[in-house]
């Protein structure tokens, strides 16, 4: 019997539902996708705002995430062996495992798990009844300046949503989780996430939990299929 891999997919704005042509989230990865198929049962679960998936009214923390992963397992009645995270996903299996089932094992593909605090500690804190007016002129620079696409294309649950979660840091929440239940794959020279700030930063305990695929980019999925499956397999 094949083992149960649940996929959590990272945040592909061209997967935004006003911009989706395809009703499968992991449709820009699909040979990777056919590739586990072989050897897996695989389950993938589309998050809302992404390819038709309706949208909450107000904005989600990743919290949410981790809860909409086991609403749908409970209603599924899926136990899965593992759950890969991608990108984002990553994020979402971390919060889950913390939130529900600590035993877990988790693949964590390009996970998005930190930030660079070296390229962040200078940013100015403003005072809290500044904040409305901050915001407004982040959103500005981010749609009229640099013209980011997530915010560009996204609608006011996943431009929130994306404000929430591009802050997250998990560094020091995965002390929190047995190595022996989590593998991280990382592209060397991924420029979304830093591989190289993570392993330098990260607890000492995880060193053997980290697999760096030379040459790789945050885009593992397609350009390093079988590496990845064959670290999976191990």
């Amino acid at each position: 019997m094949k083992k149960k891999i649940l996929l959590l997919h990272g945040w592909n704005w061209k997967n935004y539902t006003s911009l989706t042509e395809s009703k499968d989230v992991w449709n820009n990865r699909k040979e990777f996708v056919d590739k586990l198929s072989e050897k897996y049962d695989v389950y993938k679960l589309t998050f809302p705002g992404f390819c038709g998936e309706p949208e909450p009214e107000r904005a989600w923390e990743l919290s949410d995430f981790a809860n909409y992963v086991k609403e749908y397992l409970d209603k599924n009645n899926i136990k899965p062996d593992y759950i890969l995270g991608y990108s984002f996903g990553g994020a979402v299996a971390i919060e889950y495992n913390l939130l529900f089932d600590n035993s877990q094992k988790l693949l964590l593909v390009s996970p998005a798990i930190t930030r660079n605090k070296e390229k962040s500690k200078h940013i100015i804190q403003t005072p809290k009844f500044m904040q409305p007016l901050r915001n407004r002129l982040r959103d500005f620079y981010l749609v009229h300046i640099i013209k980011n696409n997530y915010m560009i294309n996204g609608t006011k649950f996943l431009n929130e949503t994306y404000q929430n979660i591009v802050r997250v840091e998990l560094l020091d929440e995965l002390e929190k989780i047995d190595p022996k239940n989590i593998k991280i794959i990382y592209g060397s020279i991924d420029k979304q996430v830093n591989p190289s700030y993570v392993i330098n930063n990260i607890n000492p305990k995880f060193k053997d939990s980290i697999k760096v695929i030379e040459g790789g980019t945050h885009d593992i999925a397609n350009t390093n299929a079988d590496d990845i499956i064959s670290i999976i397999s191990k």
